[in-house]
């Protein structure tokens, strides 16, 4: 590879990362497979000379554990709420539909809306215990973006070890 390009990648690496990086905050970008697919683009771009299929195996696993994190997180902070699963999945389908059609508050919106009204449903219009859910739902993503900032950190870190240092 010539190496401008490989300067030109490796620079759209270092912004994937920071992407990746504020990803683990905002639950539309999954931050650390970005952060893990920025530092393999990086290692292609230099041939992978600074960093191994070792330290892009222990990265992997990192992104694996910081994505997991958000899915169980969430899920046991709901259940500790009171939430059903039926009322998780409605949740998820309308943060879906909420984010492809107006992006990050409609995730918000969609996701906790649809909880909400189903678990007031559910019990036959207690709004309080519906709140409840919601609450847990809201601690276990707080509980998950923590995870994962830690995460992405350490992945970062892995990185400027491998290559800098």
């Amino acid at each position: 590879m010539p190496e401008a390009w490989g300067v030109a990648l490796q620079i759209i690496a270092y912004v994937g990362m920071a992407v990746g990086l504020i990803g683990t905050l905002a639950p539309v970008i999954p931050g650390p497979v970005m952060i893990w697919l920025s530092v393999l683009l990086w290692s292609w771009a230099d041939g992978f000379s600074h960093l191994g299929w070792p330290a892009l195996a222990l990265l992997a696993l990192l992104a694996l554990i910081g994505e997991g994190s958000d899915l169980l997180f969430a899920t046991a902070g709901a259940r500790r709420g009171g939430a059903s699963w039926k009322g998780l999945v409605i949740s998820s389908l309308l943060a879906l539909l909420g984010f492809v059609f107006f992006s990050f508050p409609g995730a918000l919106a969609g996701g906790m809306g649809g909880l909400l009204v189903w678990e007031a449903r559910r019990h036959d219009g207690d709004w309080q215990q519906a709140w409840r859910a919601g609450k847990g739902v809201m601690i276990g993503y707080v509980v998950s973006a923590l995870v994962q900032v830690l995460v992405a950190l350490v992945m970062i870190a892995v990185f400027v070890w491998q290559v800098w240092l």
